[in-house]
């Protein structure tokens, strides 16, 4: 079954609230539902503590409510790399608004197998749909639509409708 999901969201940095405190969960997952999505990826910048916080939060107050990923964008030479940590160990990881030009052929021939999707639209980047078409198709790639939300009035601005199982499926090496 798809399932509306942001896949890029930035949920510390848009709340400062560390813990995060139940009240802020709730806070988060109201959005989310506000917005119509089934869920999130929190994907703070170079740490993935918060997003693993958060679904405990939820896995603990507010079971079965809303989807959350765990994640984090990092960087990968010069391109941002998104990283979804989904269960049994597997890790998803995308282009994060691709930054076109020498480095990102550098980068997608080196680090080519080891990525799974790229974004076609980003909530806070302008991006060439053409070259990002052509590098999906390349490099059999799934294209995304995420918000990269650094508020949370910014979460599900884009998202994905998605089988979770495409994305298991990808970093299990099989291109659906």
């Amino acid at each position: 079954m798809e399932k509306k999901i942001d896949l890029h969201t930035h949920c510390y940095e848009s709340t400062g609230d560390a813990g995060p405190s139940e009240s802020t969960v709730r806070y988060i997952i109201d959005h989310i539902k506000s917005r119509g999505l089934h869920g999130i990826a929190v994907t703070d910048h170079d740490n993935p503590d918060y997003g693993f916080r958060v679904k405990e939060a939820v896995d603990r107050y507010f079971p079965g409510e809303v989807i959350i990923i765990p994640g984090q964008e990092t960087r990968i030479q010069r391109q941002h790399v998104v990283e979804l940590y989904l269960t049994d160990d597997l890790v998803f990881k995308f282009c994060a608004h691709p930054l076109f030009g020498k480095s990102f052929e550098e980068f997608i021939e080196k680090e080519g197998e080891n990525i799974h999707g790229i974004e076609i639209k980003n909530g806070a980047w302008q991006l060439n749909e053409t070259k990002v078409k052509n590098i999906a198709a390349k490099y059999n790639l799934l294209m995304l639509e995420n918000s990269d939300a650094h508020s949370i009035s910014e979460i599900g601005l884009h998202y994905n409708c998605i089988e979770m199982e495409k994305l298991y499926a990808r970093c299990n090496g099989n291109g659906l």
